[in-house]
């Protein structure tokens, strides 16, 4: 993590924040501190870099301190959500594979044959085979688990609710259905957020853009072809996007980004 000062025009960003007139001789005076948790002091001067050139090429040079500032600020944010759906995603993942190893535990009947078995990355499988053995064990894990005496930072915070609900209490047997419904979960992988971030993180620029800058639109539209290209040059220079890799023109891809982020919000898909 490491800190930057910014100085853009207060004046111009008081749509996006309460700014009194204190407040705006400060940041007039000294500048802004933008706190970067997710840039590198390399990153950073790389993206600087490249944004400028952004700026430059899209004839918003002089507003380049305003749109650095929020797109640094919003970028800060939607890295925060990405790396709580990371998390919530490695969390589910854990649950499933819990789920499903209780599940298989709890309907083995007295004459189920139970293995154990542990991969090492490297060498031989280690199997125990005898039954009565491996249900001890399971049985060990299944009564640690219904007393509540699990490490979070091992099985993660959802554990609890996805497999005894919030009502959980200590010494609450495992409920199959709730297993089944555990073992059965899809987990939604990360990635198919991020285009979703990616047009927030543009929308979040466009109403500076639409009320100070060249690049404007009427009231109603969801995107114009000059916004698509600086949003799309933009989403470059951040590294979220490979021109190289996209064969469609840019603003094209831009339009179908924004319509699948409208489509997602109303329907849900």
């Amino acid at each position: 993590m490491h800190d930057i000062i910014l100085n853009p025009n207060p004046r111009k960003l008081a749509q996006y924040f309460e700014l009194t007139e204190e407040l705006i001789t400060k940041v007039e005076t000294e500048g802004v501190v933008v706190e970067l948790d997710f840039q590198t002091e390399e990153t950073y001067d790389k993206l600087k870099v490249g944004f400028s050139k952004v700026c430059m090429d899209h004839s918003l040079s002089e507003h380049f301190e305003e749109l650095f500032y929020l797109l640094l600020r919003k970028n800060e944010q939607i890295m925060v959500r990405y790396e709580a759906y990371c998390q919530n995603y490695d969390d589910d993942l854990t649950t499933k594979e819990v789920a499903q190893f209780l599940l298989a535990y709890k309907e083995a009947g007295d004459k189920t044959y139970l293995t154990l078995a542990l991969k090492p990355s490297i060498g031989s499988t280690a199997t125990l085979k005898d039954t009565r053995v491996v249900k001890w064990i399971c049985k060990v894990v299944v009564e640690q688990i219904e007393q509540g005496l699990y490490p979070i930072s091992v099985l993660g915070e959802k554990i609890s609710y996805d497999l005894f609900g919030s009502d959980f209490q200590i010494d609450t047997p495992l409920d199959l259905e709730r297993l089944k419904a555990a073992a059965n979960l899809k987990p939604k992988k990360p990635s198919t957020r991020l285009k979703r971030l990616y047009v927030e993180l543009c929308l979040h620029l466009s109403n500076y853009l639409i009320e100070h800058t060249t690049l404007t639109m009427s009231e109603g539209k969801l995107l114009t072809d000059a916004q698509a290209n600086f949003f799309f040059d933009t989403l470059v220079a951040l590294g979220y996007l490979k021109e190289d890799a996209i064969d469609s023109d840019k603003k094209d891809y831009m339009w179908t980004m924004f319509k699948n982020y409208l489509r997602y919000y109303k329907t849900g898909q």
